[in-house]
């Protein structure tokens, strides 16, 4: 297979990014959804942002899959766990102690002790033990690039595990099983490396023009069936169920496929200027940063009643986006300059 050229490749960067906003709008969104009256008109239009966004975690993996499986690049054991997992565990430990803190102090209705909070990590810090997880495999699935039937092997049976099967469980198709697909367990973890497989492929293996319309067809519809088949699954529960949105659905990988595939062709062949890949540097740097705060912000404003609860979301949603958003980055940048410990937790 094609290895990916030594020189950065700024549609990551973008990509990265991209991601990253979108994870705020969604989660400014989402955040109260299953608590707005079911079907009602902030119900829709938390729907409408959620299915927009839906995408951004198999990108996420993807790029990862792209940067960490390609066999030119010189990863080394010594690097991935002196670099890579030392500094997710860092900012692990970092911000569920930092989280623990804000849910006790703020006098929210607590059902876990202290240490509990911090061993379990707040609801979004779930991603670092998962990448961490992946980083530990990377020197055995690098192994397999460089047979390419494996690669599609492996990339096949884990989409079917971890995507497909998950897919049909939510539609009520198959057999429930959580050994096979409950969080934590199997099909859960062979999605996320479905999709880091998926990201090496898509930017080592060449698309026809022909292909890359009909894959952008594909996640047009796709974000079309995963905002109506919330609707539905919701109407045949007769309750909230957002499962058409979660990050391994079958939709939403599809539209990731179609964003990356996208952004791949539009951007990998632009020549940026030094002072546009300079910025683009500068705010791909920040992203982590901005995955670890925008929670606490959005909290605080939910504390003072600033969500779609309190005011009718077609306006609020809008608002929280355009605070929380460059809040983020902002102090996703301040932290990053505390001597020593801003390079580990942000």
């Amino acid at each position: 297979m094609a290895t990916a050229s030594k020189k950065r490749i700024w549609y990551w960067d973008i990509l990265r990014i991209a991601a990253m906003v979108f994870l705020v709008i969604r989660h400014s969104a989402t955040a109260t959804f299953e608590f707005v009256p079911t079907l009602g008109a902030d119900w829709w239009v938390c729907n409408v942002y959620g299915s927009l966004s839906a995408w951004m975690v198999p990108v996420f993996m993807m790029i990862s899959g792209a940067s960490f499986l390609d066999p030119g690049r010189n990863i080394t054991i010594d690097r991935l766990y002196k670099r890579n997992i030392f500094r997710m565990l860092c900012a692990f430990f970092f911000w569920a102690v930092f989280y623990a803190f804000y849910n006790t102090f703020s006098g929210q209705d607590l059902t876990d002790s202290f240490a509990e909070m911090v061993f379990q990590g707040h609801f979004h810090l779930w991603f670092l033990p998962m990448i961490i997880g992946m980083y530990i495999l990377t020197p055995l699935l690098r192994t397999v690039t460089s047979n390419r039937r494996a690669t599609y092997m492996i990339t096949a049976v884990t989409a079917v595990t971890g995507v497909i099967v998950p897919f049909l469980q939510d539609m009520g198709w198959f057999l429930d099983n959580t050994l096979i697909t409950g969080t934590h367990h199997f099909g859960f973890f062979s999605s996320y490396v479905c999709f880091f497989f998926v990201g090496y492929l898509l930017h080592n293996i060449e698309i026809t023009p022909g292909v890359r319309k009909v894959i952008y067809a594909v996640g047009i519809l796709s974000t079309v069936i995963v905002f109506v088949g919330t609707y539905l699954l919701t109407v045949r529960d007769g309750a909230h169920n957002e499962d058409m949105q979660a990050d391994n659905n079958l939709f939403t990988a599809l539209q990731g496929i179609a964003i990356f595939v996208f952004a791949k062709y539009r951007l990998s062949r632009t020549e940026f200027k030094a002072e546009h890949q300079k910025l683009i540097l500068d705010i791909s740097k920040l992203t982590f940063g901005v995955y670890m705060i925008h929670v606490v912000l959005l909290a605080l404003l939910d504390k003072f009643g600033f969500s779609p609860l309190t005011y009718p979301a077609v306006y609020m949603i809008p608002m929280l986006i355009l605070f929380v958003l460059p809040m983020s980055f902002f102090l996703s940048f301040l932290v990053g300059k505390i001597p020593l410990l801003g390079r580990y937790i942000v």
